[in-house]
């Protein structure tokens, strides 16, 4: 079929950005209907298996038409491979797709369904009645929930035979033993073995069990299994060891069916670049059955305001008006529009925000399947490269460019109220994102409580635009010899000590006569790093920078521990901060400050030339930006995009540039600037997390790092540290450590 996959071709593109989770697919024909719904453990292998250049020779005339028809496709994630499945048999059941094989008998999972009798009676059911009968399930597989419930009697002794609940429910007693009973599948409530209270209570036991509590069971299970093997009754043994498995699968959650038999609407809602997502996951009779997602026009705000418009509208038209609907936040008249909708519905109808519980999982699938759809509407667009091509295209005509813009670079900075302030590079190529070249920044400049956005993007710029300044050829760099060394040894002070095994080396970088910078460094034959003092001899900042860019490109890939005097930007810019471990005592240090540098790789990323930079914010960021560039002499394109009307400012310019709002340029720069402050804010959020860990745990006397990796790794966080019991606390600590952890924490 290679010559006719054409059509695969940007459906490729796209899957290439699909999910990873679980959930149920949905192929598409060209008038949108569904063609077929299936369920996958990972979407995104599942549909890369039906779009491959050379189809698999196995696959068969069904399958092959089913792959020539589709021209889209739509999916809807889960929390795990149960709710797919049972999400999965609800959609096809109520869709009926063409290439779907579908039940006739109408067949799926089964109920357990107690009745409320005097003496209830339990049954295995595969349809839930509109009875006063309690419904447990739904379970996926008839024959596991029957086996189960004939291990539980071996428990609980709680079946009892038809013959005696229906004489006792009508008040009457049992005229005879049953065969049941003389086989041992009969607790004897027909002979009087059992009394009502003891019944009772064996199909309590059976329906807390239903509800999720298989304490009791499992313990008893357990001893019945090695019991079996003690005996030496194998098969017995390995029966109950695979009822034990089928329990802990029961403990898998899912919220796409349950016995509730409510009717409840999910509105879940997700805001990119001003528009809106919708996505209603419609719940019928508990059961969750159709997915609906509608993408709205118009400019969004936020949530609450996108809630207040949408609902009106779309309950109007909509003529199964559920007695539940879930939203994201409470909105404004919301009372009125319960009274509004009960008057359609001639039935009280709730609006409800949950906080916790099944159905706020239910409104989060919501919410989740939202935003989802909204990265599959950005690989859509992507993957038609007539929408690149035409972005690029007006934003050369725009800005006034002859050149092509391959390489975008988005910046953003990000911070928690002027703490861990961070920046954020991102980078598109040839109009797509190219992920591995983002690159995040920790602002090092900005002080704790300082907000400051323009003193962070200068770092930031700085940082990263310094490996693009033209270098001065004027500018050498030599290493003195021994009597050089010698010479200039006796005219310094608080020089470091040279311990054995190490070697002293003395670089000097100078521009004609005049010395910009020593490095009086100690270096050791075995090791990658470097002790020594720097002095910076030179005033003037440009030939400071380019100094240390010159002693960058000599040693940057060793590590640093350096004496030095400099100022704090110019440090930050050159990767130096301010360190917490000192010179080592075997060097005698000095009482400078002591500066640090990480060891480097070679950075391609940060060494290829952009094309054009965007930068998030208005006219005052761009100022900031513009003034690096004059500083190191560079002459890169940049702009503005202001968050608020998605403004694009340049340079010099008192006003906008003239961008339509709806072009394919503006939704580039916004897919751009929304990146870059995603890519922002997840930084941010990591070194939040971590320094959180680390002031929690490393002030902890006697536990070091390996201590604190078993304990995370065990335990999770700090928090469930602090809840764990001290039994649990010393499969890994000592009792001393014990004591300093309960002290501090």
């Amino acid at each position: 079929m290679p010559e006719n996959s054409t059509h695969l071709e940007e459906l490729r593109k796209r899957i290439a950005k699909a999910p990873t989770s679980s959930g149920i697919y949905r192929w598409l024909n060209a008038k949108g209907d569904v063609l077929y719904i299936g369920k996958a453990k990972n979407l995104k292998n599942r549909l890369k298996s039906y779009v491959q250049k050379e189809p698999d020779k196995a696959l068969g005339p069904w399958k092959l038409s089913l792959i020539k028809h589709i021209t889209d496709y739509d999916v809807t994630i889960t929390q795990n491979e149960l709710e797919a499945l049972i999400l999965e048999t609800n959609m096809i059941k109520e869709v009926k797709p063409k290439y779907n094989v579908l039940m006739k008998d109408d067949k799926n999972y089964v109920y357990v369904r107690i009745t409320k009798d005097a003496y209830p009676v339990l049954s295995v059911v595969r349809q839930m009645e509109d009875d006063d009968a309690r419904y447990f399930g739904p379970y996926l597989s008839a024959y596991n929930i029957k086996r189960t419930l004939n291990t539980l009697h071996d428990v609980f002794r709680f079946r009892a035979c038809a013959l005696s609940t229906d004489a006792l429910n009508r008040d009457k007693k049992p005229e005879r033993a049953c065969l049941e009973y003389q086989i041992g599948q009969c607790n004897g409530l027909c002979v009087g073995d059992v009394t009502e209270k003891q019944y009772n209570e064996s199909v309590e036991a059976v329906m807390r069990f239903l509800k999720g509590d298989h304490t009791d069971a499992v313990v008893a299970l357990k001893d019945m299994m090695e019991s079996a093997a003690k005996h030496n009754k194998f098969e017995r043994a390995a029966k109950l060891r695979d009822t034990l498995l089928y329990i802990e699968s029961l403990d898998v959650p899912q919220v796409v069916s349950d016995t509730s038999r409510e009717n409840t609407d999910a509105i879940g809602i997700a805001l990119q670049s001003g528009k809106a997502q919708v996505v209603v996951l419609r719940e019928r009779n508990g059961r969750l059955v159709e997915e609906r997602s509608i993408a709205l026009a118009g400019e969004a705000d936020n949530i609450g305001a996108v809630l207040a418009e949408l609902m009106p509208q779309y309950y109007s038209v909509e003529t199964d008006i559920p007695d539940l609907i879930l939203i994201q936040e409470e909105i404004e008249d919301q009372e009125l529009l319960e009274a509004w909708l009960a008057q359609i519905k001639e039935r009280q109808v709730e609006i409800r925000a949950p906080e916790r519980g099944k159905k706020s999982k239910l409104l989060a699938l919501a919410e989740s399947n939202a935003k989802q759809k909204v990265s599959q509407q950005f690989a859509k667009w992507e993957a038609a490269a007539k929408n690149i091509d035409t972005a690029l295209k007006e934003l050369q005509e725009v800005l006034g460019s002859d050149n092509t813009f391959k390489r975008i670079e988005g910046y953003d900075i990000s911070h928690l109220g002027g703490t861990e302030t961070v920046g954020s590079m991102v980078v598109i190529k040839n109009g797509k994102p190219a992920n591995k070249e983002y690159r995040s920044f920790t602002v090092r400049t900005v002080k704790e409580g300082e907000v400051d956005d323009y003193k962070a993007l200068k770092e930031v710029l700085g940082r990263r635009l310094k490996y693009l300044e033209k270098r001065d050829e004027s500018i050498s760099i030599s290493r003195l010899k021994k009597k050089e060394r010698d010479l200039w040894a006796k005219t310094q002070k608080d020089r470091l000590e040279i311990p054995k095994d190490w070697r002293e080396e003395v670089i000097v970088i100078s521009k004609g006569e005049a010395d910009l910078l020593t490095l009086d460094a100690r270096k050791s034959s075995k090791g990658k790093m470097i002790y020594g003092t720097l002095t910076l001899h030179a005033t003037d900042r440009d030939l400071q920078h380019a100094a240390l860019d010159m002693l960058e490109d000599k040693a940057g890939k060793l590590e640093w521990y350096v004496q030095c005097d400099i100022s704090e930007d110019l440090a930050f810019i050159h990767g130096l901060s301010k360190s917490a471990k000192p010179i080592p005592d075997d060097f005698k240090p000095g009482k400078k400050a002591v500066l640090h540098r990480r060891s480097t790789t070679e950075d391609f990323s940060l060494k290829s030339r952009p094309d054009l930079l965007v930068i998030d914010g208005g006219k005052g960021q761009l100022s900031t930006v513009v003034e690096v560039l004059k500083d190191l002499k560079l002459d890169i394109p940049v702009i503005g995009l202001a968050k608020r009307e998605e403004e694009v400012f340049l340079p010099g310019e008192s006003f906008p540039v003239d961008l339509p709002s709806n072009s394919q340029a503006s939704f580039l720069l916004q897919r751009l600037r929304n990146e870059a402050h995603r890519f922002a804010n997840a930084h941010r959020e990591k070194r939040i997390a971590k320094t959180m860990v680390g002031s929690a745990l490393d002030e902890v006397d006697g536990i070091g790092e390996k201590t604190k990796k078993e304990l995370l790794q065990k335990f999770g966080s700090v928090d469930v540290i602090t809840d764990a019991s001290d039994e649990q606390l010393l499969q890994i600590l000592s009792a001393a450590q014990l004591a300093a952890l309960r002290g501090n924490l």
